[in-house]
């Protein structure tokens, strides 16, 4: 909950500080409220790259891959260069 101005001047220092990080701290959890749809549609996005590529080589015969429906994908490492 945001202060009005002339509340906060009535304030001490110290509830001052306060009443601005509760403020800030409300800001945050906003703005990762409004981030967890972008992280499920990434999440989506990443199981169905999996599954196409895992698709993709085994039907090319690479019979060395072992799928899992929540298997990671792995970001950091040279195979996918």
């Amino acid at each position: 909950m945001t202060y009005r101005k002339k509340t906060l001047r009535i304030m001490s220092p110290t509830a001052r500080k306060v009443a601005r990080l509760t403020g800030e701290l409300d800001s945050v959890s906003r703005r990762l409220k409004n981030l967890i749809p972008d992280i499920q549609r990434l999440d989506l996005d990443s199981k169905a790259l999996f599954n196409i590529e895992a698709t993709y080589k085994q039907k090319f015969g690479d019979t060395s891959v072992k799928v899992g429906p929540n298997d990671a994908i792995d970001f950091d490492s040279k195979e996918n260069e």
